[in-house]
């Protein structure tokens, strides 16, 4: 990806935005969204940010085909990728 959609993405997507994507790929750690259907947005939702309840491991992450929703935490030049927080802020944090 050239700089240009980067940058359309970062103007798209703020820091502070809630955003809705759909799971399209899960992993041990985190999972990724597509937004809007938007091909170049790489969103990764964390294990750390999705923890409902304490669940512990991937069995705790949304499914594959799954909606979430969610506030853009961080966007992350070097990956180009947007980071997606689902559940409240860490205490201190704030």
């Amino acid at each position: 990806m050239s700089d240009g959609p980067w940058v359309h993405l970062k103007s798209r997507y703020p820091l502070g935005a809630r955003v809705t994507g759909r799971v399209k790929v899960k992993f041990q750690h985190g999972v990724f969204l597509e937004l809007d259907e938007d091909p170049e947005a790489r969103v990764f939702v964390d294990l750390l940010s999705y923890n409902p309840g304490g669940t512990r491991g991937s069995e705790g992450l949304p499914a594959v085909g799954e909606l979430v929703t969610g506030v853009v935490a961080d966007l992350v030049d070097r990956d180009r990728q947007v980071r997606v927080r689902v559940g409240p802020p860490w205490r201190g944090s704030e």
